[in-house]
Protein backbone atom coordinates (compact mmCIF):
# COMPACT_ATOMS: atom_id res chain seq x y z
CA UNK A 1 0.00 0.00 0.00
CA UNK A 2 1.39 3.29 -0.99
CA UNK A 3 1.86 6.42 1.80
CA UNK A 4 -0.75 9.37 1.42
CA UNK A 5 2.28 11.57 0.34
CA UNK A 6 3.10 9.37 -2.04
CA UNK A 7 -0.30 9.15 -3.53
CA UNK A 8 0.08 12.61 -3.51
CA UNK A 9 3.05 13.28 -5.33
CA UNK A 10 1.72 10.85 -8.06
CA UNK A 11 -1.66 12.54 -8.47
CA UNK A 12 0.02 15.97 -8.76
CA UNK A 13 2.46 14.81 -11.54
CA UNK A 14 -0.43 12.96 -13.59
CA UNK A 15 -1.59 16.56 -13.43
CA UNK A 16 0.90 18.29 -14.46
CA UNK A 17 1.04 15.56 -16.99
CA UNK A 18 -2.66 15.62 -18.43
CA UNK A 19 -2.11 17.99 -21.42
CA UNK A 20 -6.03 18.69 -21.46
CA UNK A 21 -6.03 20.05 -17.83
CA UNK A 22 -4.83 23.48 -16.44
CA UNK A 23 -3.46 22.28 -12.94
CA UNK A 24 -2.41 25.87 -12.16
CA UNK A 25 -5.00 26.11 -9.22
CA UNK A 26 -5.90 22.43 -8.32
CA UNK A 27 -4.92 21.51 -4.76
CA UNK A 28 -4.62 17.96 -4.09
CA UNK A 29 -4.92 16.76 -0.50
CA UNK A 30 -4.61 12.52 0.13
CA UNK A 31 -6.32 10.74 3.83
CA UNK A 32 -6.47 7.38 3.46
CA UNK A 33 -6.01 6.88 -0.18
CA UNK A 34 -8.98 9.54 -1.10
CA UNK A 35 -8.19 12.39 -2.86
CA UNK A 36 -9.36 15.29 -2.50
CA UNK A 37 -8.97 17.88 -5.35
CA UNK A 38 -9.91 21.61 -4.86
CA UNK A 39 -9.46 24.58 -6.11
CA UNK A 40 -11.02 26.21 -9.27
CA UNK A 41 -10.81 25.99 -13.27
CA UNK A 42 -12.12 27.55 -16.38
CA UNK A 43 -14.88 24.56 -17.34
CA UNK A 44 -16.50 21.15 -16.64
CA UNK A 45 -13.56 19.56 -18.94
CA UNK A 46 -10.56 20.44 -17.04
CA UNK A 47 -13.02 19.67 -13.49
CA UNK A 48 -13.25 16.15 -14.79
CA UNK A 49 -10.29 15.86 -16.56
CA UNK A 50 -8.53 16.13 -13.45
CA UNK A 51 -11.04 13.67 -11.54
CA UNK A 52 -9.81 11.40 -14.36
CA UNK A 53 -6.36 11.62 -13.99
CA UNK A 54 -6.23 11.37 -10.23
CA UNK A 55 -8.09 8.18 -10.83
CA UNK A 56 -5.35 6.34 -12.96
CA UNK A 57 -3.25 6.75 -10.26
CA UNK A 58 -2.27 3.38 -8.35
CA UNK A 59 -3.23 4.11 -4.20
CA UNK A 60 -6.17 5.83 -5.15
CA UNK A 61 -9.22 4.34 -3.26
CA UNK A 62 -11.53 7.17 -3.73
CA UNK A 63 -11.98 11.00 -5.53
CA UNK A 64 -13.61 13.93 -3.88
CA UNK A 65 -14.05 16.43 -6.76
CA UNK A 66 -14.40 19.91 -5.03
CA UNK A 67 -12.93 21.61 -7.59
CA UNK A 68 -14.94 25.00 -8.61
CA UNK A 69 -15.75 26.66 -12.29
CA UNK A 70 -14.53 29.97 -12.81
CA UNK A 71 -16.26 31.29 -16.08
CA UNK A 72 -16.23 34.39 -18.41
CA UNK A 73 -15.05 37.28 -16.33
CA UNK A 74 -12.46 36.79 -13.73
CA UNK A 75 -13.76 37.41 -9.89
CA UNK A 76 -11.48 39.57 -7.65
CA UNK A 77 -9.02 36.99 -6.73
CA UNK A 78 -7.78 36.94 -2.91
CA UNK A 79 -4.99 36.67 -1.46
CA UNK A 80 -4.78 32.97 -0.33
CA UNK A 81 -5.81 32.38 -4.39
CA UNK A 82 -2.74 34.46 -6.06
CA UNK A 83 -0.70 32.46 -3.02
CA UNK A 84 -1.90 29.08 -4.24
CA UNK A 85 -1.30 30.42 -8.31
CA UNK A 86 1.86 31.23 -7.37
CA UNK A 87 3.06 27.54 -6.02
CA UNK A 88 1.41 25.94 -8.25
CA UNK A 89 3.42 27.96 -11.38
CA UNK A 90 6.24 27.90 -9.20
CA UNK A 91 6.02 23.86 -8.99
CA UNK A 92 5.79 23.90 -12.98
CA UNK A 93 8.63 25.93 -13.65
CA UNK A 94 10.93 25.21 -10.80
CA UNK A 95 10.23 21.42 -10.27
CA UNK A 96 13.71 20.95 -8.31
CA UNK A 97 13.51 23.90 -6.14
CA UNK A 98 9.78 25.16 -5.66
CA UNK A 99 9.73 23.48 -1.89
CA UNK A 100 12.59 26.25 -1.25
CA UNK A 101 10.75 28.77 -2.29
CA UNK A 102 8.45 30.64 0.07
CA UNK A 103 5.51 33.37 -1.53
CA UNK A 104 3.97 35.49 1.01
CA UNK A 105 1.14 37.51 -0.21
CA UNK A 106 -0.29 40.73 1.05
CA UNK A 107 -2.86 43.49 -0.92
CA UNK A 108 -2.25 41.38 -4.08
CA UNK A 109 1.74 42.23 -3.47
CA UNK A 110 3.91 38.77 -3.53
CA UNK A 111 6.92 38.79 -1.40
CA UNK A 112 9.15 35.57 -2.80
CA UNK A 113 11.47 34.72 0.12
CA UNK A 114 13.57 31.74 0.33
CA UNK A 115 16.76 30.10 -1.62
CA UNK A 116 17.69 29.27 -5.01
CA UNK A 117 20.89 27.46 -6.24
CA UNK A 118 21.96 29.85 -9.03
CA UNK A 119 20.67 33.49 -10.09
CA UNK A 120 18.69 32.28 -13.23
CA UNK A 121 16.55 30.59 -10.78
CA UNK A 122 15.46 34.03 -9.24
CA UNK A 123 14.68 35.77 -12.10
CA UNK A 124 12.54 32.41 -13.63
CA UNK A 125 10.49 32.50 -10.07
CA UNK A 126 9.92 36.44 -10.14
CA UNK A 127 8.68 36.23 -14.23
CA UNK A 128 6.44 33.35 -13.02
CA UNK A 129 4.72 34.76 -10.16
CA UNK A 130 4.69 38.47 -12.32
CA UNK A 131 2.29 36.53 -15.11
CA UNK A 132 -0.34 35.40 -12.49
CA UNK A 133 -3.71 36.91 -12.70
CA UNK A 134 -3.94 40.31 -10.52
CA UNK A 135 -1.01 40.17 -9.00
CA UNK A 136 0.27 43.97 -8.59
CA UNK A 137 4.14 43.86 -7.51
CA UNK A 138 6.64 41.30 -6.97
CA UNK A 139 9.21 41.78 -5.02
CA UNK A 140 12.06 38.73 -4.89
CA UNK A 141 14.02 38.69 -1.37
CA UNK A 142 15.45 35.58 -2.86
CA UNK A 143 18.52 34.17 -1.77
CA UNK A 144 21.49 32.80 -3.30
CA UNK A 145 22.75 29.41 -1.97
CA UNK A 146 26.38 29.45 -0.26
CA UNK A 147 28.08 27.15 -2.69
CA UNK A 148 30.92 24.57 -0.14
CA UNK A 149 34.24 24.81 -2.45
CA UNK A 150 36.08 21.68 -2.28
CA UNK A 151 39.73 21.88 -0.84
Amino acid sequence: MRSDSDVQRAVEAELICHPDVDDTAIVVDVRDGVVTLSGYVPNLFHKYGAEDAAKRVAGVTAVANDIELHRGVRRELTDPQIALDAVSALKRALPLCWQRIRPVVRRHTVTLEGTVNAPYQREVAEDTVRRISQVVTVINALTLARRVEAP
